[in-house]
């Protein structure tokens, strides 16, 4: 019978209800005792059945000190583009938790003795491998290897630290081709680029990927029909969008703009139409990112959808393997983007 809840269920109270050693049942669960114990599929099903029945959960503060994998999953993450990434980290959550894994979190805040300190944390708690889920700013990988360059047990967000390192990332690029080859499909002619700080590798991909994609049309491409807003605010300031608006479509004849993010092209959309334009047949807007307000905005915003699912999946699959001390042979794993068609782009020909 199960214990009451007040009781800790020991390995050895596991093992007595499936009927097998104490060393059986440490194989099966807590994946201890290496290559010469070996345990059949009837015997392991036992194990399982009784840990499910006892309500067993295993000491990691025992494990840690026995050596073995914690099962324990380490994200740091930044203050930056926290939408986005709160997304994405709940995605990470539910995949670690379906194979298995618990996370521990830690916020930086862009700040490398936070990092270290969260680190030695991560170390002491025998976390098994650890996922940096942040940008990587212009300069910031230089800043960041003395404290991970040496260390194989972490994967980066968006580019590897160097040639050894692992990283997950989402194919800026094809996203950016894939909303210039729409525009250019439905009839926009003169399709602007709003970027954010430059200092943000992302936004360097975007207009290296906007010029090559304007290129693969057959324009030309008018380095008027990209404009910066020279910040590192994800959220703009309304004299900050009337100067983007003045720039790309005023004075420049954008009929389309590719916003950097869905906040800023929800708020294009509502300053386009305070401004007596048509959205989108005057202006079309396309977002990134596809958060949840980009659906309720009039119009509904076309925008970039990230796949975070799919991302959660490699990410966590990366992990495991470096977890378990087998070198992933893909070391960057790209996910493709989906584009994501509202009517803010569904101009008719």
């Amino acid at each position: 019978m199960p214990r009451s809840k007040k009781q800790s269920v020991t390995l050895t109270d596991v093992a007595k209800e499936a009927g097998v050693s104490r060393t059986t049942a440490a194989k099966v669960l807590l994946g201890t005792g290496g290559d010469h114990v070996r345990i059949g599929d009837a015997a392991s099903e036992r194990v399982n059945k009784a840990a499910a029945l006892l309500s067993y959960r295993p000491n990691r503060a025992a494990q840690l000190l026995a050596g073995a994998k914690t099962q324990t999953l380490g994200v740091l993450m930044d203050t930056v583009n926290a939408p986005v990434m709160n997304d994405r980290l709940a995605a990470i959550e539910k995949e670690a938790c379906a194979r298995g894994y618990r996370l521990l979190i830690g916020q930086i805040h862009e700040n490398n003795s936070v990092l270290s300190d969260y680190l030695s944390d991560f170390d002491s708690r025998g976390v098994d491998a650890i996922l940096c889920l942040f940008d990587l700013t212009l300069g910031r990988e230089k800043r960041l290897l003395p404290l991970l360059g040496d260390r194989n047990d972490i994967i980066l967000h968006g580019k590897p630290l160097n040639e050894k390192g692992c990283c997950v990332r989402v194919n800026t690029a094809q996203a950016i081709d894939d909303i210039v080859k729409h525009l250019t499909t439905i009839g926009y002619k003169r399709i602007g680029l709003q970027l954010e700080d430059m200092t943000d590798e992302l936004m360097v991909v975007r207009r290296t990927a906007y010029i090559d994609a304007i290129q693969r049309t057959g324009q030309s491409v008018d380095q008027n029909l990209i404009w910066t807003a020279q910040s590192k605010s994800t959220i703009p300031q309304q004299q900050t969008l009337d100067t983007a608006i003045k720039h790309l479509v005023n004075q420049n004849d954008a009929d389309a703009i590719i916003a950097s993010n869905d906040v800023w092209g929800v708020r294009l959309v509502q300053s386009l139409k305070s401004q007596g334009f048509n959205v989108p047949d005057d202006v079309a807007v396309t977002g990134y990112d596809n958060l949840d307000f980009s659906t309720i905005i009039d119009p509904p915003l076309t925008t970039i959808d990230q796949q975070h699912d799919l991302y959660a999946k490699e990410a966590v699959n990366l992990l495991i393997k470096i977890a378990s001390g087998t070198p992933p042979v893909k070391k960057t794993v790209t996910v493709p983007p989906r584009l994501v068609i509202r009517h803010s782009s569904q101009r008719d020909k």
